[in-house]
């Protein structure tokens, strides 16, 4: 907490340097607030204007973190918690809210192959992207199934304005990771090509103490290759976009000696092919028509070796059979939305279609092949009850081929009380069904000695929930240079028959419907921009979580956990170099284990920790070459201590993997 308080004392001192230098710069350009989104909308809009509260991290935040995935990118964002499996990878929970009600898109296609509920944010790469939208909260009208929590929506460069243009980047880390880039773009006449490609490697690591030396490394070692085509066409007010992208990760698990000094190691292969085609763009005068089809291919795998224990050589064991542990799963769906939203008009609509086919073959599917069919209908209205105050009703019905006809109604509002100050509340009642893992995948898992098996459960029942967001936004500019924002929001949700995994009986558990789960919780963020030379960005939130288990401790209803964020940006004019910090506090949380000596439930507390990254970066060459360089978590955080409810060291949360130094270069052309 010391940390966190001389970190704000830093701020506020260098803001209140700043501040006086407010007048010299009347020739720089305001950063701009109010964002074009396009996730959850009739038409594309300013975030101002949109009834959904939209976040937007920008292509220029992108470039400042030097991120090279979504995990990476998302590490210091408020209500944001993430958390690490070295095997299943990285996940993410929005209010409270995690795992398979979070949805994942890419220009609104949805990213599949969750392993336990996660899909794993260190493999969707960075390198295409212009900009992320985040919407917290149920949007399950729009995107359906596992949209409760929110909606993380990637969206894709596609424009460019030169016949020939593109990037080469080189990317190091002194963790031992690399990544490099490239993209190259050609347009003519009303066409446009992009392609790019790119690949990172990282050689693992281990952060535990040399007294606590073993053979495993607690981050995996992995390689990842990643190319992308894209193919656009203008016609007339539409816009027509192929994409296809292709992925492939080999991650290295190096197993520890059993009890009879086997040893055994296993690669993980995870491939990606996605191919979407896009049409939208204006229709019949001010009608906007959005429509996808897409497939999608995952494919996950492993293949297993023996070691020998003293000279350590490998070779493929004998039990090994790839048809025995691939794991197939296939979409394809067609979304179509026709919308109208006119400034003027008190009246506005969007109706729209969701149709999609998931299938999932191999040894461990239950009769090794399952399908699932879901068909929906949404429909939203936006009406001006008057010209300050709005409401949005909507329904989605879905027809599931698993679960029957489910209904899904939401009601948004958004109150203008004048230019600078605006209100937003929400509720929706959402529905998942459970998903094709979790009904016929059995997943089996090696640990040590011991492997685990995890079972679907054909019996599971829909999850529903409650949702209700309020929000409430205050902006204004100065002078056309300056600009202020500050946002508080609360939110409350009610999950019933959330599926979970049960307790663990003789290293077997299965899925299985809990009684509830509750969040709440609210926010605080604040903006502050000088012209375009210095931003500042803060918030500060408390989530609380509840479920059956607070119950059996005699706890209180809801476990409260803080975090503080912080981001400054500061451009030094007259040697052209832009300073960036990014800074997260995570407050201590409580929550709960299956203890697998005892098979007791026991309540554990993970320690609170600070994250902070610093980067310098310039442009040279009449802007054609940009070198960054920076450290990240500069405090030097590894494994965060969690601890029982004796206080005894039970584990280590894998959050962060210790100080970084990082240097980046781009040449544009």
């Amino acid at each position: 907490m010391r940390t966190l308080i001389i970190s704000f004392g830093l701020l506020l001192l260098s803001l209140n340097q700043l501040y006086a230098q407010e007048k010299a710069v009347d020739t720089l350009k305001v950063e701009q607030l109010n964002e074009v989104v396009v996730t959850a909308q009739y038409v594309p809009q300013s975030e101002k204007n949109a009834i959904y509260k939209v976040k937007v991290i920008t292509t220029k935040t992108i470039e400042r973190k030097a991120a090279n995935n979504l995990r990476e990118l998302l590490q210091q964002e408020l209500n944001l918690d993430l958390a690490q499996n070295s095997v299943f990878g990285s996940s993410i929970a929005l209010q409270g809210v995690s795992k398979e009600n979070i949805k994942i898109l890419i220009d609104g296609t949805p990213v599949i192959g969750r392993l336990n509920g996660i899909i794993d944010l260190s493999q969707i790469n960075l390198l295409n992207i212009e900009r992320i939208e985040i919407i917290e909260g149920p949007v399950s009208v729009f995107y359906g199934t596992d949209a409760m929590g929110g909606i993380i929506n990637l969206i894709s460069k596609k424009n460019q304005k030169e016949t020939v243009e593109g990037n080469v980047s080189a990317y190091y880390e002194s963790i031992d990771a690399t990544n490099l880039n490239a993209n190259v773009g050609f347009k003519f006449g009303d066409n446009n090509i992009k392609i790019n490609g790119g690949t990172y490697k990282f050689n693992g690591l281990s952060t535990v103490s040399s007294n606590e030396a073993t053979r495993n490394l607690n981050w995996e070692e992995k390689d990842q290759y990643f190319t992308s085509l894209m193919y656009g066409r203008k016609l007339k007010d539409l816009q027509l976009r192929f994409n296809s992208n292709f992925s492939n990760e080999k991650l290295i698990s190096i197993g520890e000696p059993d009890r009879k000094g086997n040893i055994q190691d296993k690669d993980y292969y995870t491939r990606r092919i996605d191919n979407s085609i896009n049409l939208e763009g204006k229709v019949v005068g001010n009608k906007f028509i959005k429509a996808t089809i897409t497939y999608l291919d995952y494919q996950r795998y492993h293949n297993t070796f023996d070691v020998d224990s003293e000279t350590l050589i490998t070779k493929k064991a004998d039990s090994d059979n790839k048809n025995d542990n691939i794991v197939k799963f296939n979409y394809g769906g067609f979304m179509a939305q026709l919308g109208k939203s006119e400034f003027n008009n008190k009246l506005n609509f969007a109706i729209g279609t969701d149709l999609k086919t998931e299938s999932t073959s191999g040894e461990r599917i239950l009769d090794e092949k399952q399908t699932i069919k879901t068909y929906a209908l949404f429909s939203s209205v936006n009406y001006k009850v008057l010209e300050n105050f709005e409401i949005q009703p909507a329904v989605r019905y879905t027809y599931n081929s698993s679960y029957g006809s489910l209904m899904s109604p939401a009601l948004n509002s958004k109150f203008k009380i004048n230019n600078n100050n605006t209100i937003r509340f929400s509720y929706a009642r959402g529905f998942r069904a459970p998903s094709l893992k979790e009904l016929f995948l059995d997943f089996h898992l090696t640990a040590g000695p011991f492997t685990y098996i995890i079972s679907g459960n054909e019996d599971l029942e829909v999850e529903k929930s409650h949702s209700f967001n309020l929000q409430y936004s205050y902006c204004k500019s100065f002078n056309n240079s300056n600009s202020i924002k500050i946002e508080p929001s609360l939110f409350y949700n009610d999950i019933s028959n959330l599926i979970a995994l049960s307790e663990l009986v003789d290293f077997n558990r299965n899925y299985i419907n809990v009684d509830q789960f509750k969040s709440i919780g609210g926010k605080i963020d604040f903006s502050y921009i000088i012209a375009n030379h210095l931003s500042v960005r803060t918030g500060i939130s408390l989530i609380g979580r509840y479920n059956k288990f607070n119950e059996e401790f005699n706890s209180e209803e809801f476990l409260f956990a803080p975090e503080v964020t912080s981001n400054v940006n500061y451009q030094i004019k007259n040697i052209g170099v832009d300073v960036a910090v990014f800074y997260k506090y995570t407050g201590k949380r409580d929550g709960f284990f299956i203890n697998e000596d005892t098979n007791n439930l026991e309540k554990i507390t993970r320690d609170d920790f600070n994250n902070l990254d610093a980067s310098l970066s310039k442009y040279f060459l009449k802007n054609t070459l940009n070198m960054s360089l920076g450290i990240k978590n500069i405090f030097d955080v590894e494994n965060i201590e969690t601890t029982n409810q004796i206080g005894e060291a039970h584990a280590r949360d894998l959050q962060l993997w210790g100080r970084s130094l990082f240097i980046k270069t781009t040449f544009n052309f």
